[in-house]
């Protein structure tokens, strides 16, 4: 199945994600802000796609995915925001950057479907 970045600063929320898409047999690698997640984008480490949370300490969500979309070398992977704020154009990046939007708290089928589809 799919390589998955996970990148969220609530180990709760890690865990869900990690198991459930675990257990639908992708590989998943979660990180806890997005700066260790870049780096490790940066040492060629490349994911077939990336759920990022917005709100981070340090460089956030949005941040993360404008920094990929200018590297030729990363601005390909497919990405998911995961967030429990509201949407607006203040905290997302633009529109065109990411693929799908998913608001805390999140069906977890949705999740799974969301990331199957990008993937597939």
């Amino acid at each position: 199945m799919a390589n998955v970045f996970t990148i969220d600063d609530n180990p709760s929320i890690s865990m869900v994600i990690n198991l459930a898409l675990t257990d639908e047999g992708h590989n998943v690698v979660a990180f806890n802000n997005c700066s260790e997640a870049y780096a490790k984008l940066e040492t060629g480490s490349k994911p077939d796609i990336i759920l990022v949370d917005l709100k981070m300490p340090g460089m956030n969500g949005k941040e993360l995915v404008e920094k990929m979309r200018s590297n030729p070398n990363m601005d390909y992977i497919p990405v998911t925001i995961i967030t429990g704020s509201i949407p607006s154009t203040e905290i997302l990046p633009p529109k065109n950057t990411y693929q799908a939007l998913i608001i805390k708290p999140f069906d977890l089928h949705e999740l799974i479907d969301t990331v199957n589809r990008l993937v597939a």
